[in-house]
């Protein structure tokens, strides 16, 4: 009996000392990726989202933005200065040399982490005078991958569709395509990535290579699973799952239905939803009937009051990222269709009530054809669980004659950013030969940092496409449901949903788009920003009428 005592607390004392399970796995964040609920929660294993892009270097701080907002050159293109510079290519961390070959450091982060999301535009690497994308993750010399650019990024050499692919999925020039790879690659120590050109004679600064590297750093402590390619092949399974839950059926039959449709709304009528108890709403869908759909979708104003709190007040045209226009919007979180048909799949808990609200600001009436939610219990954690937000601001006429940054959204609270859409008007002349309105780059602070983690590289860039092409497309997590403003006046929207790359904050976060209009024109200008936050968030949106040169 003894000696069973003794061989038990020796095989105990052998397991506690055996190297516990990795706090973040591969198939664990893919797990994470697929789950819609995922983001309405603070995470367990704390980290900060970061990006490392081509951005101009010019750009130092935003204390030089007054003095280079007006600049104009005398002639040809009009590339800023200082805060506003536009070279958003061909910038790299450093050069090295290894093996007697150089290769451009894109990317370097030391600690704990995972590679989110690598966008990349090529230029004149596009076509033959391509290169080799490395990646070596924890210190180890011999690269953990080692691919073409367009194999790796936007192809099909790692994983395909719906992790690798290009936006929009078809263009008459392969140059003007955003290459999308959106796999998580984990590494536990390290990450190094970089370029290498297959033509030697080729430099840096010569042939347009724009990239957007999105990762997280875990905080110290965390055990991350280090990527290696075998896992390509060993979680095969599990990486075709998590595919089709990014882009099958939504269907939640085991879900409580509320509905409130089947009624009409006069000007300034409202209609709601009220929940009650611990739940979470896990699917809202709206579908309008009106002589005039277009101020009906941009007239019909969704409002939402948890526990109390109103978190949720949006056009429903700008909720569900088609502005105006009934039109096909099929991403992770959000699915809309052209006989008007509006679903998201936002999860949205709370600990005792929820009001869901329809209001008709327009001049005419509104039927509700649908209007419901689905909903199931959820278990309210006072210290993790986080409401839901979605905030909406509009600029008319907004002037384009000089460059300076659009306040998206400014968050006090903690909480995690998950989402955001923008709607555009534009204005300018049918016959300019360059159009675009999207030169300016997103910049994001978090919690009071002096220099934005997010820097980027222009607005097509920050939305996953690229060269302001007009094509409509729709991916799990960006969509362009209309583009017929970025080569001619009229509407455009883009989308962006994220699936990993949310971005927590602790205290605060700020979002700041560049005006960038190479014509100088006016334009109707409206960001829609979504996010997850702790009761008591406080937000706004700073950009007053001063700066928007009215």
């Amino acid at each position: 009996m003894k000696k069973s005592i003794l061989s038990l607390l020796a095989l105990a004392l052998a397991l506690s000392t055996t190297a516990q399970p990795y706090d973040v796995t591969f198939t664990g964040l893919l797990d994470e990726m697929s789950d819609p609920s995922s983001h309405a929660k603070w995470p367990v294993n704390e980290y900060v989202c970061r990006q490392s892009s081509s951005y101009s270097r010019e750009s130092v701080t935003p204390a030089t933005a007054g003095e280079d907002s007006r600049f104009r050159p005398e002639s040809g293109r009009d590339w800023g200065k200082g805060w506003f510079a536009n070279y958003d290519f061909d910038n790299y961390i450093r050069e090295e040399t290894i093996n007697g070959q150089t290769e451009y450091v894109m990317h370097e982060d030391n600690g704990p982490g995972v590679i989110l999301g690598f966008w990349t535009a090529y230029g004149g690497y596009c076509d033959g005078e391509g290169g080799d994308y490395i990646f070596y993750i924890d210190g180890v010399e011999e690269p953990a991958i080692k691919m073409q650019n367009k194999e790796l990024v936007g192809g099909t050499g790692l994983v395909g569709y719906p992790f690798s692919y290009v936006a929009p999925a078809k263009s008459d020039n392969l140059t003007w395509l955003g290459h999308n790879l959106v796999l998580p690659i984990p590494y536990g120590k390290s990450c190094k990535i970089t370029f290498r050109p297959y033509n030697p004679a080729m430099t840096a600064r010569t042939h347009g290579h724009y990239y957007q590297i999105i990762y997280r750093s875990y905080k110290p402590g965390v055990s991350v699973e280090s990527f290696d390619e075998t896992m390509m092949k060993k979680y095969s399974k599990q990486i075709y799952a998590c595919g089709m839950k990014l882009i099958g059926d939504k269907s939640l039959q085991t879900d409580a239905v509320s509905k409130a449709g089947g009624s009409t709304l006069a000007p300034g009528a409202k209609k709601t939803i009220t929940l009650k108890g611990e739940k979470c709403i896990s699917s809202l869908s709206v579908q309008l009937g009106a002589s005039d759909i277009s101020a009906a979708l941009t007239g019909t104003i969704l409002k939402i009051r948890f526990d109390g709190e109103q978190t949720v007040e949006c056009p429903v045209g700008n909720f569900y990222g088609i502005g105006s226009r009934q039109l096909s919007n099929c991403t992770f979180y959000v699915r809309t269709s052209p006989d008007g048909m509006m679903t998201a799949y936002w999860v949205m808990p709370f600990a005792k009530k929820a009001e869901v609200t329809l209001e008709n600001r327009s001049a005419a009436d509104v039927e509700l054809k649908v209007f419901q939610t689905t909903s199931r219990p959820c278990v309210w954690e006072p210290d993790r669980s986080m409401h839901f937000y979605a905030w909406y601001n509009e600029t008319r006429n907004l002037d384009g004659s000089y460059k300076y940054d659009y306040n998206y959204v400014t968050i006090s609270g903690k909480g995690r950013y998950v989402a955001d859409g923008l709607t555009v008007f534009t204005y300018y002349p049918e016959d300019s030969d360059h159009d675009w309105w999207g030169e300016g780059d997103e910049k994001i602070f978090v919690d009071g940092e002096d220099f934005p983690s997010h820097f980027g590289t222009g607005t097509e860039d920050y939305y996953r496409y690229a060269y302001c092409r007009p094509q409509p497309f729709s991916f799990p997590s960006i969509s362009q449901p209309i583009g017929d403003g970025n080569k001619d006046p009229g509407l455009s929207v883009n989308n962006r949903y994220r699936l990993l790359d949310d971005i927590p904050f602790e205290k605060s976060f700020a979002f700041f788009m560049e005006i960038w209009h190479p014509f100088y024109d006016t334009m109707d200008y409206a960001p829609a920003t979504f996010w997850y936050a702790f009761p008591g968030c406080k937000f706004c949106n700073t950009t007053t009428q001063r700066e928007q040169g009215r």
